[in-house]
C-alpha cells in the first residue's frame, strides 16, 4: 500500500476517509447491522447448541456405559434441535432478503 495513502487515513473502509462524499459501498456502521434481530437470535441459539454438543461429546468420551447411552440420546436431541434452528436461520435470511428487496 502506498505510504501516503496510509498516512492520509484511508483505511479499511470509506468511513475512515473524511474527504469521501456518499459512498457506494457499506460503511463499518452498515456492516454491523447486516443481520436482523431474528437472525441474530437464531445464530446465538445455534452457537449455544454447538457449545453444549461439544461439552457433551467430551463428557461422553470419559463416561461409563449408562452415562454414555444417556449422553448419546441427548446428543441426538441436540442434533435435531440444530437442524430445526438451521431451518429457522434460512427462513430468517430469506425474510431479510425480502425486506431488502432482493427477492
Amino acid at each position: 500500500m502506498n505510504k501516503d495513502l496510509f498516512e492520509e487515513g484511508i483505511g479499511c473502509c470509506t468511513c475512515e476517509d473524511k474527504t469521501a462524499g456518499v459512498s457506494a459501498g457499506l460503511s463499518c456502521a452498515d456492516k454491523q447491522n447486516i443481520f436482523t434481530r431474528r437472525e441474530q437470535k437464531v445464530l446465538e441459539r445455534i452457537r449455544e447448541v454447538s457449545m453444549m454438543a461439544g461439552k457433551l461429546k467430551a463428557e461422553i468420551s470419559h463416561a461409563d456405559e449408562s452415562a454414555r447411552q444417556a449422553g448419546l440420546i441427548e446428543l441426538e436431541r441436540l442434533r435435531l434441535l440444530r437442524a430445526e434452528l438451521e431451518e429457522e436461520r434460512l427462513a430468517a435470511s430469506e425474510e431479510r432478503m425480502r425486506l431488502l428487496g432482493h427477492l
